[in-house]
């Protein structure tokens, strides 16, 4: 298997993006923030631009993660299959904050270029809900960690997952 093959995995694929709307995504937050206690208009947009690529990128992760999942799913031992619906259940429940903040960021971006006075207050609301959506993000990611690393396991899966 080269490296094409293991780009047309959608297994792989996600492996590859799903980081970016956990640590891309707060990396994304301290520019918004350090641009907006600065005051730096260019540092604001630049959050805000950073906050949509970041938290939109879960659109692609989760994507992926649909289409791997029979795959992985036959591959995996009792638990591991447990915590592989829990993982799928809990992104269910955060993708739509996510896509929110996207939609948000995006909607503020083109507010503050036209109306330059929103632009502060909409950068507090994508903070904020920037970030309800890492927490949402890390939470996603731990449980998707404890799919295939048994020594990430702590407790048992959640009962009906």
């Amino acid at each position: 298997m080269d490296w094409i093959d293991l780009l047309a995995d959608p297994a792989y694929r996600h492996m590859l993006l799903n980081h970016l709307p956990i640590v891309g995504l707060l990396v994304a937050l301290i520019v918004l923030f350090i641009g907006l206690v600065a005051r730096q208009v260019p540092m604001q947009f630049t959050g805000l631009a950073l906050v949509a690529i970041t938290a939109g990128a879960a659109w692609p992760v989760a994507q992926y993660g649909d289409a791997a999942y029979p795959a992985i799913y036959d591959g995996l031992d009792g638990h591991g299959r447990a915590w592989l619906d829990h993982h799928a259940e809990v992104a269910e429940t955060w993708l739509p904050v996510l896509y929110a903040t996207t939609v948000a960021a995006i909607g503020s971006f083109i507010a503050g270029t036209f109306k330059r006075a929103l632009l502060s207050w909409a950068c507090v609301a994508v903070l904020v809900l920037g970030c309800a959506s890492f927490v949402g993000a890390t939470l996603v990611g731990k449980v998707g960690g404890q799919v295939q690393h048994p020594e990430f396991r702590l407790t048992d899966p959640p009962r009906g997952s």
